[in-house]
């Protein structure tokens, strides 16, 4: 098969170059929860070099789209580059840009979300997007318990301090908003699974 060729290829240039992907775990968590979704409308945050944004693609109806947005403009060029070998880059909108200012300027609704970016920036990337979601929209944030750090009650290292507190308020936000039912799954670096309710009725 044409993809699994590709994405072995992007795995071996992730590994060489260390480049963040998802984990084999979480990869097929993304990929049954797609499949099962089948969604019309993608958000991906944190395109990388496109890895993740195939897998999303190749479970897709051919009529669905995806827009998918990464800061760093070679790795947006090497994603391009990616889909255009797999035939999906006609499905994605590839945006080079700061997702925290991009995400305002959508114009458009979603029903899926991958949040896969800055980690300390995941709770800001959700509320900016919150008003973008169809009804039933299911959000997926990747690396939520961070290395273990974001579970244990002790203090993170200094250098991780920051990254550990947002997490934890991304965290408490997906659980306590009556706007969102999570689930949360320890594969890889752990992955929380947000079903968007609507907005509440008062």
């Amino acid at each position: 098969m044409k993809e699994t060729s590709l994405l072995s290829q992007m795995e071996q240039y992730a590994l060489q170059y260390r480049v963040p992907i998802i984990s084999p775990a979480g990869a097929s968590l993304l990929v049954e929860t797609v499949r099962r979704r089948r969604p019309s409308s993608v958000l991906e945050i944190g395109t990388a070099i496109g890895y993740s944004t195939l897998l999303i693609a190749a479970q897709l109806p051919s009529q669905a789209k995806i827009v998918t947005i990464e800061q760093n403009p070679e790795r947006a060029r090497l994603a391009r580059q990616y889909l255009r070998q797999a035939g999906k880059l006609d499905q994605v909108t590839i945006l080079i840009d700061d997702a925290g200012e991009a995400i305002p300027r959508l114009d458009r609704t979603f029903d899926f979300v991958f949040i896969d970016a800055a980690k300390g920036q995941y709770l800001d990337y959700l509320q900016k997007v919150v008003d973008k979601l169809m009804a039933r929209a299911v959000v997926i944030a990747d690396n939520i318990f961070f290395r273990g750090l974001v579970e244990e009650n002790m203090e993170p290292p200094r250098r991780y301090r920051t990254i550990v507190k947002r997490l934890r308020q991304y965290i408490d936000f997906v659980t306590m908003d009556q706007r969102f039912i999570t689930d949360f799954y320890h594969v890889g670096d752990g992955i929380a699974v947000s079903n968007y309710q609507g907005e509440r009725r008062q």
